[in-house]
């Protein structure tokens, strides 16, 4: 079981693609593992034979444990003992000290190899690799053409001819095609396949443009959610689930928070985004404006932009915006990094990739760690005002509620203008009152005069 994050301590075996005694082949998805955040494919190190599988699919394995070995030819399968369906929670030593032991007895164990084998990686981040090596220089390129197209395990079914579809089902696509949908925030399931058997090649990603939505009859109420059947049951928590609880627990607790909002003035935001979105050809939200509006603001206030430690408070050089983004399973903040040096249709961009990412569980940790400042937005959902939960190490987080239009009185006569409130959560052991009032007085100027976000 490789370590997918600093916080990693055990990961949940979700499904086998192989059986033992199937043969494999170097780089073959083998088995699929959930951690706290994201699900990952783990690919076999080499070719040869599965052998014994100590690790059946719903049980939890430690970081370093063994999930089941590859057998060269002619070698003789190790003692693997079958790991337990509830296997408890280990600390980091304790893993660190099995790891090593099954790295001794277990030969080349998935996810605890010998020496001169790495561990197993997950397969998307492998292909992410290659792509990014072969388009800057070509180095994996005669490999990546010898080899027989790559299954997308996590692409959902499409239509379409049954030529355009590997074994499984699957629609067929290139690594490259793949990477640059994921980029473009394009979804493969749309786009029809103009390579050898329907195979969905790079250019059809690039000359993908989507079908403008049906029109929707405008209706007086909005309409109330489907009825449930209520019965009495108990949902297992999953990784994630457990994560955000322990996590909530951390900041509620030791943190002491204090909050401060403010009621901006965003006609002149609302007006620019529409004539960005029409000149341009582009789509963005509001919250691709605030973001880049907050990560601008913090330049302003260092301060803000750090993490309280025992020792030391640290302030940050560099400015990484954490954004909620719900899922079924919970919540998670994928990171926009640099966000201050980044426009706001690289940061709309960008946000959608990441979004439609964390919804399928396959963002890579490095896209999902290492903020230092958060924003959550509940405005899509008619939420006019809220307070959040600091996630820590973060030192703030910004809570935006929903614009509306408002009878205000400007220069003693009432006029109806665009408002937003914004809550500003603190951690009061490094943000004092002031500070926090001074970096909403900074936003209030980037959102309510919005052209300084374009310069």
């Amino acid at each position: 079981m490789p370590k997918m994050g600093d916080a990693m301590t055990e990961g949940k075996v979700i499904r086998w693609y192989k059986k033992a005694g199937d043969p494999v082949k170097k780089g073959e998805p083998v088995l699929e593992i959930e951690t706290d955040k994201v699900n990952l494919d783990l690919e076999a190190e080499q070719d040869g034979t599965l052998s014994e599988i100590a690790a059946d699919a719903g049980t939890m394995v430690e970081v370093g444990g063994v999930l089941a070995s590859i057998l060269g030819a002619r070698e003789k399968a190790p003692d693997t003992k079958k790991v337990s369906s509830v296997a408890p929670a280990a600390s980091p030593a304790k893993s660190e000290k099995q790891s090593g032991t099954s790295e001794k007895n277990a030969g080349e164990a998935a996810g605890a190899p010998q020496a001169g084998a790495s561990s197993p990686v997950p397969s998307r981040r492998a292909i992410d690799q290659k792509d990014s090596i072969k388009h800057s220089t070509g180095e994996y390129g005669e490999v990546m053409e010898m080899k027989a197209p790559r299954i997308d395990r996590t692409a959902p079914n499409v239509s379409g001819s049954a030529s355009a579809k590997s074994d499984g089902g699957r629609q067929r696509s290139s690594p490259l095609a793949r990477r640059i949908a994921r980029e473009m925030g394009v979804s493969l399931e749309q786009v029809n396949g103009s390579g050898p058997g329907g195979r969905i090649i790079a250019s059809d990603i690039k000359n993908f443009k989507p079908a403008a939505p049906a029109p929707q009859q405008r209706t007086m109420a909005a309409s109330l959610p489907p009825l449930q059947k209520l019965e009495t049951r108990e949902i297992p928590l999953t990784a994630m689930r457990r994560t955000i609880a322990k996590r909530l627990a951390e900041s509620t607790g030791p943190i002491p928070h204090f909050y401060l909002t403010a009621d901006y003035d965003v006609t002149n935001l609302l007006q620019l985004r529409e004539q960005l979105n029409e000149i341009e050809g582009i789509k963005t939200s509001v919250n691709d404006f605030i973001v880049r509006a907050a990560a601008l603001a913090l330049r302003h206030h260092p301060n803000v932009n750090a993490s309280w430690g025992e020792d030391a408070i640290t302030l940050h050089g560099e400015i990484h915006i954490g954004i909620a983004v719900s899922t079924p399973e919970g919540l998670i903040t994928p990171v926009v990094r640099n966000a201050d040096s980044k426009t706001v249709a690289e940061i709309a961009s960008e946000v959608r990739t990441l979004a439609e990412k964390a919804k399928n569980r396959k963002l890579m940790p490095n896209e999902y760690q290492g903020s230092t400042f958060t924003i959550s937005n509940l405005g899509a959902w008619g939420i006019e005002e809220f307070t959040a939960i600091i996630n820590p190490p973060n030192v703030a987080i910004l809570a935006i509620g929903a614009a509306s239009a408002q009878a205000v009185v400007i220069d003693r006569q009432v006029v109806v203008r665009d408002r937003m409130k914004v809550t500003m959560s603190c951690d009061h052991r490094v943000v004092d009152g002031a500070l926090g009032a001074e970096y909403l007085r900074t936003l209030r100027s980037y959102l309510e005069q919005p052209l300084r976000l374009l310069f």
